[in-house]
């Protein structure tokens, strides 16, 4: 009976995330698209903006570029740099406190997954007053936010172009996502210069959320013709760019190409929503802390091993697109060569592949929320048992 409960769940999820209205953002791309976008805000007619970001992003001269062009344009600005990852709905309110002390007419946010978020409902909460609440759902806000520009700094999470805003209880610490088509920004640039700087780990790891993202929507039961066009371009993107990204950071033409495959994954993902892979993930970074990206990829592969011969064809077309397997093979061997390829880059790049402070007592916690999740809102190829679950979790425990 719960199964038929998820699946029914699940279909409306997925029916009104299609019915929602889906502005596209003014898109600036290419090497100086972050000061473009920077002096859009004074050709707009904004007095004043509040750039979000992150302390280490403040401090680290990436915004000088940004401010730089504000100042040369008499754009004023006030800077609120309290997001961390994962960041809680308290975060919101003190960004929206200063954006209201500050008289900012528009929001700036520049940083990663974390900082977009953040940026996005900052926008949203300063002229829809309210609590987490109120915003838990989908499509619960009244009013359309204060412009919102932003310029991501990781090639990953594809926030820019989503009207999701994933946001923790404080209390619970929980992960709230808050589903509204006033979310999407209206201005976005990907800058390849913006991201030359980002550490190996973090390009691994946002590379990796990206091809997340790109996989389960495309093996999702909600594709369409226009998901698949845009999560295969991410997925053969990735594949061609991300290791050469982790390798040489200053490549800019990779860089470029990782954060196009970012766009169009999220543009994909947006649509179809995930899967079992964001369920599970979604707990370690609850329960263990460990940075989004990276718990994708601790259980991509295992995820889609499981699923079995319903993903199979679906795997085997993406396995063709990027080049994987002789032409005499059928799909379940297709299928396993382009897991054991995402398991080779995993390694690769050295990404960890346990989340540090995981136990045996986390288990059923984990199991029983990244079902429940993935269950009642995702449109997963295949309902997976609580065994089945279990035994992924369990193989991130660290050996005795």
């Amino acid at each position: 009976m719960k199964s038929l409960y998820y699946k029914f769940r699940a279909f409306i999820v997925t029916w009104l995330l299609r019915l929602l209205p889906r502005p596209a953002p003014v898109l600036f791309s290419g090497i100086g698209s972050a000061n473009t976008l920077a002096e859009q805000l004074a050709i707009l007619g904004h007095s004043k903006v509040l750039i979000v970001t992150d302390s280490f992003l403040a401090g680290s001269g990436i915004l000088d570029g940004i401010k730089s062009v504000l100042d040369k344009n008499g754009t004023a600005y006030a800077i609120f740099d309290g997001v961390f990852p994962d960041p809680a709905f308290d975060q919101i309110q003190a960004g929206e406190a200063t954006l209201r002390t500050e008289n900012c007419d528009a929001v700036l946010a520049v940083g990663g997954g974390s900082v977009l978020d953040a940026g996005k409902l900052i926008s949203l909460l300063h002229t829809n007053p309210g609590k987490l609440e109120d915003f838990d759902g989908i499509q619960k806000a009244k009013n359309v936010g204060v412009p919102l520009f932003v310029v991501p700094t990781t090639a990953g999470t594809g926030s820019e172009i989503t009207y999701v805003s994933v946001i923790s209880d404080p209390d619970t610490h929980k992960k709230v996502p808050v589903i509204d088509s006033k979310l999407m920004p209206g201005y976005v640039a990907l800058d390849a210069d913006i991201m030359k700087g980002m550490p190996p780990g973090i390009t691994a790891a946002t590379g990796m959320d990206a091809l997340t993202h790109a996989v389960e929507s495309y093996v999702a039961t909600s594709s369409t013709p226009a998901t698949e066009v845009q999560a295969t371009a991410a997925v053969k993107l990735i594949f061609k760019y991300l290791t050469r990204a982790w390798h040489q950071g200053d490549d800019l033409e990779a860089r470029d190409a990782m954060a196009l495959a970012a766009f169009y994954a999220g543009s994909a993902f947006g649509r179809t929503s995930v899967g079992y892979v964001h369920g599970i993930a979604h707990q370690l970074g609850r329960v263990c802390h460990t940075p989004h990206g990276n718990a994708n990829a601790m259980v991509l592969p295992e995820v889609l091993a499981n699923y079995g011969a319903c993903v199979h064809e679906r795997l085997a077309q993406l396995a063709r697109i990027v080049g994987i397997g002789a032409p005499g093979d059928d799909d379940a061997a297709l299928a396993q060569q382009f897991i054991q390829a995402i398991v080779d880059m995993r390694v690769e790049m050295e990404l960890p592949l346990k989340p540090k402070g995981l136990t045996q007592g986390d288990v059923p916690d984990i199991v029983e929320e990244a079902i429940a999740e993935a269950g009642s809102l995702y449109p997963v190829p295949r309902y997976m048992s609580e065994a089945e679950i279990t035994g992924i979790v369990r193989g991130l425990l660290e050996a005795a």
